[in-house]
């Protein structure tokens, strides 16, 4: 999960609610990496979902102004609940707080999982997407099957749609110079579903 402070003034404590999918175990999630100091917290369980907070107090990050210094990260693993059929999505989606502001939702990302060779190609050959160079400044490669994925759109971190197209082959080159820097989301969508990567613009 990336966030950036994309204001113009400093943010002093940001939050990230988290709502996992049936599909996870919940209580088995661990944390990988974190660009700043995070606590975590389980503020709901129930019977069909789970919910964890993912805290930076007083991160104090910095406004818009402040290129490479106004972003965040972090990464966490989770076990899925074991019986899942096979190539199974797990959906994926979370809301940002920076202060007192509203919420920022993302884009919805989609993991499969549990897919062996011969049971869904389609599903396989999904996951073979590449977007480079990460982090870019003038021109976004994107190698993605078109037979797989028919579309992409970037959002910025707050939403708003930047940029579209088609892949019209196995690799798809988009200007992206007149982009302010800050964190993107590239949506893919086609017969394979849709797929959310992050990449950073350095402008």
């Amino acid at each position: 999960v990336g966030f950036e402070n994309d204001g113009n003034d400093t943010a002093h404590n940001i939050y990230v609610l988290d709502t996992l999918s049936n599909n996870l175990e919940g209580s088995t999630l661990k944390p990988v990496f974190a660009s700043h100091d995070m606590c975590i917290e389980r503020v709901v369980t129930s019977g069909s979902y789970t919910v964890y907070k993912f805290d930076f107090p007083n991160i104090k990050l910095l406004d818009s102004s402040h290129h490479g210094l106004c972003q965040g990260t972090f990464q966490y693993d989770v076990k899925v609940k074991a019986g899942l059929p096979e190539c199974t999505q797990i959906p994926a989606r979370v809301g940002i707080y920076f202060d007192e502001n509203p919420v920022v939702m993302t884009n919805e990302a989609y993991n499969v999982i549990g897919c062996t060779a011969g049971i869904n190609t389609l599903a396989m050959r999904s996951k073979d997407v590449q977007l480079y160079p990460n982090p870019t400044f003038d021109v976004l490669n994107i190698n993605a099957d078109n037979e797989v994925y028919e579309a992409y759109t970037i959002s910025n971190n707050v939403g708003m749609v930047v940029a579209t197209g088609r892949l019209s082959s196995a690799h798809t080159a988009v200007n992206i110079a007149t982009l302010p820097a800050g964190i993107y989301y590239v949506s893919l969508k086609g017969k394979g579903g849709n797929m959310v990567k992050m990449v950073v613009v350095n402008g």
